[in-house]
């Protein structure tokens, strides 16, 4: 397989495009070569587009991206040496004119959640196809926000869980044992990532990941958004009965 190139490309298009429009300068951290290869080859097509280079690596990403200024980031997140985070930690408080957009497959909650906190401009999946890519590119440089339909409806109901009412005092449940308990506040709470709350929890992420499968089973759901709905609904109903039974005998 051809090594994927790094250095910025060049390019036979005029400086400008037609109606005098300067071109959108693109930059990527992709460390896929396949995947890397590809989008490549589409943005140094693309008329409108000026594709500037790809890295591989946080490292790399921390160290080139500065130098190259551009107005967009196409940013994977899982990197051989950490992630997509941590080149939006690094960067997005200093390169203000960049607008760093999330080209992914994944797509839970907390991921999705985190990237934006972080800096990211859009959140979008590698499955997207290239259309779908450019007009994110287009978008974001012109100032909005580009979101797979998915990610939109994912965010939607993050909302509506988390903004849309005052957060709740969750009871514990006695299918969970107290450290699941803990586990499940702490992240219906808090919206954090694994990592994170395993940092705050004082627990290896694997055992974090360990509690969070054996909750999964015991509440009967697949993923964290549908373990956090099951959670509020079982102290909703479990509130509702305590509320009607009757009053003690004085």
């Amino acid at each position: 397989m051809k090594d994927f190139k790094f250095e910025p490309a060049t390019s036979s298009e005029p400086p400008e495009m037609l109606w005098n429009k300067p071109r959108i300068k693109v930059a990527m951290v992709e460390d896929s070569t396949g995947f890397g290869e590809m989008l490549a080859a589409c943005l140094e097509n693309q008329p409108e587009f000026e594709f500037q280079g790809g890295v591989r690596t946080v490292q790399d990403a921390v160290k080139r991206l500065p130098l190259w200024q551009p107005n967009i980031v196409l940013l994977d997140l899982g990197l051989p040496d950490g992630t997509g985070i941590d080149v939006l930690r690094a960067l997005s408080p200093t390169m203000t004119q960049s607008a760093f957009i999330i080209l992914t497959v994944f797509e839970d909650d907390a991921t999705i959640r985190e990237a934006l906190s972080s800096g990211a401009v859009g959140y979008m999946l590698k499955r997207s196809g290239w259309r779908s890519i450019v007009d994110g590119i287009n978008l974001a440089a012109g100032g909005g926000s580009p979101l797979n339909a998915q990610i939109a409806r994912r965010l939607l109901e993050v909302w509506r869980f988390h903004g849309a009412r005052e957060q709740p005092k969750f009871q514990d449940l006695p299918e969970l044992t107290a450290k699941e308990n803990e586990l499940m506040r702490q992240m219906a709470a808090t919206g954090d990532s694994v990592k994170h709350v395993s940092e705050a929890m004082g627990l290896t992420y694997a055992t974090v990941r360990t509690y969070i499968r054996r909750i999964y089973v015991k509440l009967g759901v697949h993923n964290r958004s549908q373990a956090e709905r099951k959670l509020l609904s079982l102290n909703q109903d479990r509130s509702q009965q305590a509320s009607e039974l009757p009053p003690l005998a004085e």
